[in-house]
């Protein structure tokens, strides 16, 4: 494989995860045409979870501002624009990439976003486009989605608008009385009226199927009646009191679905009683039937103790899956366990892996502050393609003085404009 065959395989790798290396290949490599490279980038967004994690226009616009081929690729991005039909990530990734040449005058790329808008609109992804618009043209930018949403509505009466795009708009700008302008441009718009009069029927309906919230007798007749589970939020919101309680009937239970119920609720807080009984929970042997087993576990990483740490570190070296235990290592980490991380993510290619690792090793590395960070979470740096986590683990390799000078110089140029302000 010649020179420049690696340098370009080496652009795409760094093009797919993100990282700043392959803005600084090409502004290395002058010589070297990455076009074709550059337009996979532009046309697909290659991160984790694009919902999340967000569009990466700003990278792929700077990487093509100092390429010899603008041209070319910006021809490329126009036919996407027009032809994806498909990636509803894709689609936002390719709208905000068209903002930023809009933002420099390209009135032809411009039109091309107002074009494609709804047309056609991707099934449950018809809102992609209409924030960029908005950027663009403030109020006539929204003038102009709430007219296309009324005449999609009127060929398509069943559909259903919310007044998310308009709440959004008004948040960004207070000076404007937003539904007001649109009511009164409403009075000589059909479109602007029929997309209004379908925001007002679906908030009444809404209204009218709004369920009641439950009322229950104490948190254990929560946590055991809640369908499926207690939700997230109140999970996360209990009382020192209500965790004892909660523990105290785990220590007396003794039907399995409710200990599975109760079990969840320690793998957000620490068991406040003796770590045994978490730890009996873990050795079970596991069934399809429940998940006792898989929860006493993530209990565990709020518990230390050596039983603790001798369980974990045996099923770690015997277990088909290793990671599902190391989370136990987020409080029984002890010097020298980076050679375990660094052997199991150098093993691991598997990009859902790669991110639950990602996960982990973060939260090990926020608890146990130590320079042996840097081997893990470099391997992980060079394999994952989650900006968010990437963040992380790079704040984690400067809170511990250990970021590589490669690492440095190429988080000025990552995908995520938030681990840039880190250089």
């Amino acid at each position: 494989m010649t020179d420049n065959a690696n340098i370009k395989r080496q652009f795409l790798n760094s093009l797919k995860r993100g990282t700043g290396e392959a803005y600084l290949l090409v502004r290395d490599n002058p010589k070297i045409d990455f076009s074709n490279h550059i337009i996979k980038g532009a046309l697909n967004i290659y991160a984790y979870d694009g919902q999340s994690e967000g569009n990466r226009a700003q990278y792929i616009f700077d990487i093509i501002s100092i390429t010899k081929q603008k041209d070319k690729i910006r021809k490329s991005i126009l036919q996407g624009l027009a032809n994806e039909k498909e990636h509803t990530w894709n689609l936002t990734h390719l709208f905000a990439l068209a903002k930023l040449f809009a933002e420099q005058d390209d009135i032809e790329v411009k039109q091309a976003m107002y074009d494609r808008f709804l047309n056609p609109s991707i099934e449950y992804s018809d809102w992609v486009g209409s924030y960029e618009i908005i950027e663009l043209d403030g109020l006539n930018g929204l003038l102009y989605v709430a007219e296309k949403f009324g005449k999609f509505i009127e060929q398509n009466p069943d559909d259903v608008q919310d007044d998310w795009i308009i709440k959004h708009f008004q948040d960004e700008n207070k000076n404007i009385k937003v539904l007001k302008e649109l009511q009164n441009k409403a009075k000589s718009n059909q479109f602007i009226r029929i997309y209004l009069e379908n925001i007002k029927r679906t908030k009444a309906t809404q209204a009218k199927h709004k369920t009641k919230p439950i009322k229950y007798k104490n948190i254990i007749d929560e946590v055991l009646n809640s369908k499926p589970f207690i939700s997230y939020k109140r999970k996360r919101n209990l009382t020192n009191e209500e965790i004892n309680q909660v523990a105290i009937q785990l220590i007396n239970e003794t039907d399995k679905s409710s200990i599975e119920k109760l079990l969840d609720i320690f793998g957000c807080y620490k068991f406040p009683f003796d770590s045994q009984k978490i730890l009996d929970f873990a050795k079970q042997k596991p069934t399809s039937k429940n998940r006792i087993v898989e929860y006493a576990i993530y209990a565990l990483k709020h518990l230390k103790s050596e039983e603790i740490r001798k369980f974990a570190l045996n099923k770690i070296q015997t277990t088909k899956n290793p990671i599902d235990y190391l989370d136990i290592l987020i409080s029984n980490y002890k010097s020298g366990d980076f050679k375990i991380l660094s052997e199991i993510v150098n093993k691991t290619n598997n990009v859902d892996k790669i991110e639950q690792l990602a996960g982990i090793y973060s939260d090990i590395y926020k608890t146990n502050k130590t320079k042996e960070c840097k081997e893990p979470l470099e391997i992980l740096y060079s394999k994952m393609n989650c900006a968010i986590h990437r963040r992380g683990i790079v704040e984690i390799l400067i809170e511990n003085n250990v970021l590589s000078d490669k690492i440095r110089h190429e988080i000025r140029f990552d995908c995520d404009l938030e681990t840039r302000e880190l250089y």
